[in-house]
């Protein structure tokens, strides 16, 4: 399953399965800006920017909205920067978040930023979140400079220069305790798979590190990330847990719901391949009945490419052209679907079948042809409908003849 590291402030290399919901998030702002109230109260403990451009609630909110930016909920981050701005549209923080979570718009947004008013962390954070390769010993120099913010803190953290990775995350939260959250979270990715400077992996470790993320954070990110080391660690029912937990607490629609299809999908690996069978017997099972024809539309995706055993030229064809190949022009006299094998990608969302096909066909001079070939087809499911779409067909002789040629 994909990483979902968090490199901090370019959160334009996390995956883009953060991206959506977008549009749910507006219709959430007053209960946001409710929630910024208690904000104020929890602020006094510290903030992650020792001077902004921010009202009181601006900043209380902008906070918020930063935390959520590096516990990888973008959704959220975004959310809280627009309430934040709605209330003081002259709050730097704000509009920086919201520049670091929106993708495509950065670069517009941070030139926006750049026309306000910042205050001086601001302004370091602008410049750091403009930069390309580097920004971990920019971040680095700008502590050492004496800043004493720690969002500068967090993002030295990433310069392996000074130390692994690792070791500074521990350090960093050491220091923040209030705000080591997201410092926990990347280390339980660190001892799950050894990296960052962590030579072996330590799932007692990652499992701690979890439980104190949890504890400090209680955000969906923290149950996704369970879901995601759990599997990763063959825990299928527990990351299945995390995962429910995760779309649960995600809103609607929720944007862990995909790597939640995912985990379903694994579980139930058997009834999927039960399934594919069934559609490859129901594609290629009757190659002559009219009949049939509604039900191997239903199967084809619009476009296909496919291979025959004729040994023709491989072509690609739109789902009525396809259709209008399937019967063949000798009369088939017996075909049959045998020793099927699926198996799946990664994330389950393409199946491979491998078979057999054998059969006999009658020529137009009256000949019986013994047909057989060995078959492999490729299968996408279908993001919208769920439905699984044949997209390739490949075919080949096998002991015995392929299919009349068209020639």
């Amino acid at each position: 399953m994909t990483s979902k590291y968090l490199r901090f402030n370019l959160l334009d290399y996390l995956p883009k399965t953060t991206t959506t919901k977008l549009d749910e998030t507006m219709k959430h702002i007053f209960f946001f800006l409710t929630l910024s109230f208690t904000a104020l109260s929890v602020q006094a403990q510290s903030s992650w920017f020792t001077n902004t451009s921010c009202s009181p609630h601006g900043t209380a909110i902008a906070d918020e909205a930063f935390e959520a930016l590096v516990n990888v909920e973008r959704p959220m981050a975004i959310a809280m920067s627009k309430a934040a701005l709605l209330i003081d549209e002259g709050c730097g923080i704000a509009k920086l978040v919201l520049a670091n979570a929106s993708g495509d718009s950065k670069q517009r947004l941070l030139d926006e930023a750049g026309a306000m008013s910042l205050s001086a962390d601001e302004a370091l954070w602008h410049g750091l979140l403009q930069m390309g390769q580097g920004w971990q010993q920019a971040a680095t120099e700008i502590v050492e400079s004496g800043n004493e913010s720690p969002a500068f803190a967090y993002q030295s953290a990433w310069d392996a220069e000074r130390g692994t990775v690792a070791a500074n995350l521990e350090a960093f939260a050491a220091e923040y305790p209030d705000r080591a959250a997201s410092a926990y979270n990347n280390l339980a990715y660190a001892y799950a798979r050894a990296t960052w400077g962590v030579e072996e992996v330590d799932m007692i470790k990652a499992m701690r590190y979890l439980d104190l993320y949890e504890q400090g954070h209680d955000g969906p990110n923290a149950s996704d990330s369970r879901s995601e080391i759990l599997w990763s660690a063959g825990e299928r029912a527990g990351a299945w847990t995390a995962i429910r937990s995760a779309v649960d607490r995600g809103g609607n629609p929720s944007i862990y719901a995909s790597r939640a299809g995912v985990i379903y999908r694994a579980m139930n690996e058997a009834d999927l391949a039960t399934a594919i069978h069934e559609k490859v017997s129901t594609f290629w099972g009757v190659l002559d009945a009219e009949g049939n024809k509604e039900a191997r539309a239903a199967l084809l995706a619009p476009s296909s490419s496919h291979c025959n055993s004729n040994m023709e030229a491989c072509y690609k064809a739109t789902k009525v052209e396809q259709l209008g190949k399937l019967p063949a022009g000798s009369e088939w006299l017996s075909f049959e679907v045998s020793d099927v094998d699926v198996t799946f990608n990664s994330d389950y969302s393409t199946a491979v079948a491998t078979h057999m096909n054998t059969g006999q066909y009658k020529t137009d001079d009256g000949s019986v042809v013994d047909y057989k070939a060995r078959a492999s087809s490729v299968w996408s499911l279908d993001p919208l409908s769920g439905e699984w779409l044949l997209i390739h067909g490949n075919f080949a002789p096998s002991g015995g003849a392929g299919i009349p040629s068209t020639n």
